[in-house]
């Protein structure tokens, strides 16, 4: 999520600490990070975190081996291809 929101140019910040050595231990949401964005970038940034929840149902299909992926995996879990290098 941080990372789709700083490719799109938004500033972003981690805030909390993250502790997965806990999770179960404590509550779920106390074991987790906020990604925050500037306040008038708020509107922005839901509109293209929206986005990828509407995808991240889909997959993709890999060119070189052909395996089907999750919309949100950037490489093939079979073979490793990187879907950004193109066919």
């Amino acid at each position: 999520m941080r990372e789709s929101l700083a490719a799109a140019g938004f500033e972003v910040q981690l805030r909390g600490m993250s502790r997965p050595g806990l999770a179960g231990e404590i509550p779920i949401p106390d074991a987790m990070v906020d990604v925050w964005a500037r306040e008038d970038d708020a509107e922005g940034a839901r509109a293209l975190l929206a986005g990828l929840d509407a995808r991240a149902h889909l997959e993709w299909v890999c060119p070189q081996c052909g395996e089907r992926n999750p919309a949100s995996f950037e490489l093939c879990w079979s073979c490793q291809r990187d879907i950004a290098a193109g066919d």
